[in-house]
């Protein structure tokens, strides 16, 4: 669980931009007295949805997915209620901070639910991932297979004696490309704001990895075995080739 503690606070997003935006709109009201109380109450949908881009460009699923339904949430409860056309952004913005908590709230039992879905095994065979919910997904990659392993631990992680281990395979099972880009501009005006970034690098998706594992060293170190191992068993038996084909050579020469 302690692995899944940075998830566990980024579902909970939406509350934190309802804290700052509370924060914001005390700081500029005491500086601009005529600041619009619509505006002031906006501040916090506004705040989670730049969240909701951030988390979608830096591929935080917990970020964009608790920012966007504190946004939709609230937008379904004013739509249910029937509130007249001019009085919508109003109940919208009234009904936020429950939109928020609850999103927060749902998020966080998403994500205990997806953690309990997963479950890692180093046997004889290889490193299996089993995970998912509704899709289930079992992925097993053979000691043969291993290019690189490589363990990652925050500061807290070392602590707390928590990691990953991310198994990447000679055919680069575990690394991915992906691109996310975020644009505006106005009209005619040739003038825009963008960002967009193509990389390839490994996966940290807790169905691809062995995500915030306990005692990763003592894991990464049992895996490298099975793969000396299994090298060992290589080597040895290219060894007793050599040796029948020397033998089998002699043998032709001898006749």
């Amino acid at each position: 669980m302690a692995g899944f503690a940075r998830r566990y606070a980024l579902a909970l997003t939406p509350l934190y931009t309802l804290l700052l935006s509370g924060w914001l709109a005390t700081f500029i009201a005491s500086q601009v007295a005529a600041t619009p109380q619509l505006l002031l109450a906006a501040l916090a949908p506004l705040l989670a949805f730049a969240a909701f881009v951030a988390g979608w460009v830096l591929r935080s699923p917990e970020v964009a997915a608790s920012s966007l339904l504190s946004l939709l949430i609230p937008l379904a409860l004013v739509l249910a209620e029937g509130s007249a056309a001019g009085a919508l952004i109003e109940r919208f913005l009234e009904q936020y901070p429950v939109g928020a908590l609850t999103a927060s709230l749902a998020t966080l039992a998403a994500v205990e639910v997806r953690r309990r879905s997963i479950s890692y095994e180093v046997s004889e065979a290889g490193v299996s991932i089993k995970s998912g919910v509704w899709r289930r997904q079992e992925q097993t990659i053979p000691y043969t297979s291993i290019g690189r392993i490589i363990l990652e631990q925050s500061l807290l992680g070392r602590i707390l004696d928590y990691g990953t281990i991310i198994v990447v395979s000679s055919a680069e099972w575990g690394a991915e490309y992906y691109t996310r880009a975020v644009g505006a501009g106005a009209g005619r005006i040739p003038v825009g704001v963008a960002y967009a970034r193509t990389l390839k690098e490994v996966s940290r998706d807790p169905g691809k990895c062995l995500y915030g594992v306990r005692r990763p060293r003592a894991l990464r170190d049992a895996i490298e075995s099975r793969l000396r191992e299994t090298l060992g068993a290589e080597l040895e038996q290219v060894r007793l080739l050599r040796e029948l084909k020397d033998r089998l050579a002699g043998v032709d020469q001898g006749s």
